[in-house]
């Protein structure tokens, strides 16, 4: 679009079309061209990206209608505004349906004509980014699962690249909600593995004496209510790979047992005594430290130097921020079935950006279903994001506005002493504040004085936080 937008102004009378290009000028931020007929501005619509066409109904050669609608069949993001000295409902209705971005009737106002077409070109920046968007995301999923171009995300596609045909145990580290088994998936699809089953366990879902059960199975009669062969995760993944999730959380005696079947690659089904070989790759995930779970005696340091053969770390949400619109956009893409919504309004999508996503992709996850639901037009807008999106990003405000008076305030009282030659008396008075004021702000903003510095000399350099000043009394 170069530095400015464009915008088309198509009208068939001289006069107002010079009008009409007299009034768009003012704004001074859009590269305007002309077009003297319906057949010139569709010819020049073929050729260029404008962000918006303005132009009337009735035009000689094709009417305003016909060329919106070849508009929208060849350029469907341009908004085209429609304008008419025929102001009847139908027309407007007719224009609308079509696809027109707003209709307006001659006379018009000029500031409400800059209004909507600032509008206009608000929207159709959202619908290029968003196409564009879409586009990079067919691009990464035509490879991955795994949506983000941040360095620490590519950092993570090329690890797996490099270690999913091998059969190496793998350690994935990462707070709840960064998609630990969303990389665990991408390994095993990737993997000589791939034709084979995949086993999630999350092992903090499962009380002491329940996860052996689920790990290993049990033969019929093995305890009460045991009628039939059961055959564990363990078993069900050979050929294949166990995920292993929350393993921190995994008693003891059933670590001991895990790293039995990782070294041997045989295990015993509860109530049995035949010894099953089995092929399966270990992938295992934590939320929390292990090597500080080690320290504390909470997991066993021979199965921790087992797992953690190859490490993955997931960075949070809040450290590739610069990720939110592509996900933002995937996760759309999931939920368009449920929503009329199209894209996400700018000032919604900063909301995003500065907040801090304590719960991570997950919470995004949630937070775009539940703004598409929300949402009552087709951009989701401020208003429909969750409270407390709204609420921190509202808090974060203030406190970068209060730090923001607090430093102009300490400023002004560091350029006021120095003026003053450190004569805080003079000082307050030039304030119009109190002297105990002035003593209560400078130990407030960490400003001390030396009191072996002679009286009148000009403050010395900063140490630190504090500034130093030689004050008269």
């Amino acid at each position: 679009m170069g530095t400015k937008p464009k915008i088309l102004l198509v009208d068939d009378e001289p006069l107002v079309l010079d009008s009409l290009r007299e009034i768009v000028s003012r704004e001074d931020k859009y590269q305007i061209e002309l077009a003297e007929n319906g057949t010139v501005a569709l010819s020049k619509a073929l050729q260029e990206d404008y962000c918006v066409i303005i132009t009337d109904l009735m035009l000689r050669d094709i009417t305003g209608i016909e060329l919106l609608k070849s508009l929208k069949t060849r350029t469907p993001e341009t908004q085209v505004i429609m304008v008419s000295g025929k102001g009847t409902i139908d027309f407007a209705v007719e224009a609308m349906k079509m696809g027109a971005f707003d209709f307006l009737t001659k006379p018009y106002s000029p500031p409400h004509l800059l209004q909507i077409l600032e509008r206009a070109r608000a929207y159709y920046e959202s619908l290029v980014e968003n196409k564009q968007l879409k586009g990079e995301l067919r691009r990464l999923k035509k490879n991955y699962d795994i949506i983000g171009t941040h360095p620490k995300v590519e950092r993570i596609r090329d690890i797996i690249e490099n270690i999913a045909p091998s059969d190496s145990t793998a350690l994935i580290q990462g707070k709840s909600g960064t998609g630990k088994e969303l990389v665990a998936r991408a390994i095993h699809n990737r993997s000589l593995r791939a034709d084979g089953p995949f086993q999630a366990v999350n092992c903090g879902v499962f009380a002491e004496t329940l996860i052996e059960n689920e790990l290993f199975g049990h033969e019929k009669g093995a305890y009460t209510g045991a009628v039939q062969r059961t055959i564990g995760r363990i078993e069900a993944a050979a050929g294949g790979t166990l995920f292993l999730d929350e393993i921190d959380t995994m008693p003891i005696s059933s670590q001991v047992k895990l790293l039995r079947v990782l070294e041997e690659h045989t295990f015993q089904r509860i109530g049995g005594t035949k010894s099953i070989f089995v092929d399966f790759r270990l992938i295992a995930a934590t939320n929390v430290n292990l090597k500080e779970a080690v320290a504390q005696r909470q997991f066993r340091d021979d199965l921790f130097y087992r797992l953690n053969v190859i490490t993955i770390t997931l960075p949070e949400m809040c450290e590739r921020l610069s990720d939110v619109p592509l996900l933002v956009s995937h996760f759309m893409e999931r939920y368009k079935g449920r929503s009329k919504v199209q894209a996400v309004s700018p000032d919604a999508l900063d909301l995003l950006l500065r907040y801090p996503w304590p719960g991570n992709v997950r919470e995004l996850v949630n937070a775009i279903e539940y703004a598409m639901v929300m949402a009552k037009g087709t951009h989701i807008m401020p208003a429909d994001l969750p409270e407390n999106i709204l609420g921190r990003s509202s808090e974060q405000q203030q406190n970068r506005e209060s730090m923001s008076l607090r430093d102009t305030e300490k400023d002004l009282i560091v350029k006021t002493l120095r003026d003053c030659r450190g004569n805080k008396h003079l000082a307050a008075k030039i304030l119009r504040i109190p002297r105990s004021t002035l003593y209560s702000k400078l130990q407030k903003h960490g400003i001390y004085m030396d009191t072996h510095v002679e009286t009148g000399v000009v403050p010395q350099d900063m140490h630190g936080d504090a500034e130093r000043f030689a004050v008269q009394n």
